[in-house]
C-alpha cells in the first residue's frame, strides 16, 4: 500500500484561478461515481428516497434553519436583476448543506415511526482560507434520519460507526472525534460548547495532506431543531428530532488520492474493487 503521498488539488485551467474553486478531471470523476455507488450500497435499503439537488436553495429555507443567524460569514447569496434593473438580492441562496433541502419535505409531517432521506447536492460556504481540502464549491452526500428522540440518536451512533469502518476500509487511517460547527461570534462559542458537551456533532477525520487532517464525513444530532422550525410532529404530537450523516465527496477524494497516489491502477486492489474501478 502507498502512503503518504501528497496529491495536488485540482485546480481551473482557463480563466483566472478562484482559490476553493475546482474542476473535477475524469480520474477524479470515476472516484466520485465509485464512492456515490458505495453509499447507495450502505443506506440505500433504508432510505425511502434519494435527491440530487439544484447549487441553490430558497432563502427562506435557510431562513427557517437559522443558517444565516448562525454562520453568516459562510452564506453565499445569489442577486440578479430579472427586470433589467440594477442587480439585487433574490429569493434564492447557495446551497449551504445539502441536508437542508429535505426539510420541507417534511414540513407539517406527522412521523411515524422513522424516516430516512438522502440527497447529493454541490455546495458553497464562504471559507476564508485556501487550505488543501478547504473548498468553497463542493459536493456533499447526506443521509437524514426522522423519528423519535432515542432512537434518531441511536442511528446517529450506528451510521458513525458505519460510515467510520466504510472509509477506513477504503485504506485510509480515519479516526472519529468531537465536534463543533463553525458558529458565528461569542454567542455562537457559547453554542458551540455546548454541542461539544453534548456531543451532538462528531466527526470521522483523515489526512488530506502531510500534517493535514480534515473531516471528511459528520454525524449530527439536531435535536429537536429543524423539527421545530419546520412543524414536523410525532404520533403521540410531541416535536421531531432529526440526525444527519454527511460526506464530503470532494475532500474524501483528496484524502484517497493522498493516501494511495495520483495513479489509479497503483491503488491497492481490494480499494479499487470496493469503487468500481
Amino acid at each position: 500500500m502507498t502512503t503518504g503521498t501528497t496529491a495536488s488539488v485540482p485546480t481551473t485551467t482557463h480563466g483566472a484561478e478562484a482559490p476553493g474553486v475546482a474542476l473535477t478531471p475524469r480520474r477524479d470523476g470515476h472516484v466520485l461515481d465509485g464512492l456515490r455507488a458505495g453509499l447507495a450500497t450502505l443506506f440505500g435499503a433504508e432510505t425511502e428516497e434519494h435527491y440530487g439537488a439544484p447549487p441553490v436553495i430558497a432563502r427562506t429555507t435557510l431562513d427557517l434553519a437559522g443558517y444565516p443567524q448562525s454562520f453568516p460569514q459562510l452564506l453565499g447569496t445569489v442577486h440578479g436583476n430579472p427586470d433589467g434593473g440594477v442587480p439585487g438580492p433574490t429569493d434564492l441562496a447557495l446551497t449551504s448543506a445539502a441536508c437542508h433541502h429535505l426539510y420541507p419535505l417534511v414540513a407539517g409531517e406527522k412521523i411515524t415511526g422513522e424516516r430516512s432521506l438522502s440527497v447529493e447536492a454541490s455546495c458553497y460556504r464562504g471559507e476564508a482560507t485556501s487550505e488543501t481540502g478547504r473548498l468553497r464549491s463542493f459536493r456533499m452526500y447526506e443521509v437524514v434520519r426522522f423519528g423519535a428522540p432515542d432512537a434518531v440518536e441511536r442511528w446517529r451512533d450506528e451510521v458513525l460507526e458505519l460510515a467510520d469502518g466504510w472509509l477506513g476500509g477504503l485504506g485510509m487511517a480515519t479516526r472519529v472525534i468531537a465536534a463543533s460547527d463553525p458558529f458565528f461570534g461569542r454567542p455562537g462559542r457559547l453554542v458551540a460548547a455546548v454541542q461539544r458537551a453534548e456531543e451532538l456533532k462528531w466527526e470521522v477525520t483523515a489526512e488530506l495532506a502531510d500534517g493535514l487532517v480534515q473531516s471528511i464525513a459528520s454525524a449530527n444530532w439536531h435535536k429537536e431543531h429543524f423539527g421545530e422550525a419546520f412543524g414536523f410532529r410525532l404520533a403521540d404530537g410531541s416535536v421531531g428530532h432529526s440526525a444527519c450523516l454527511a460526506f464530503g465527496l470532494d475532500r474524501i477524494v483528496i484524502a484517497l488520492r493522498h493516501r494511495h497516489g495520483d495513479d489509479l491502477e497503483s491503488w491497492p486492489r481490494p480499494v479499487r474493487r470496493a469503487l468500481g474501478l
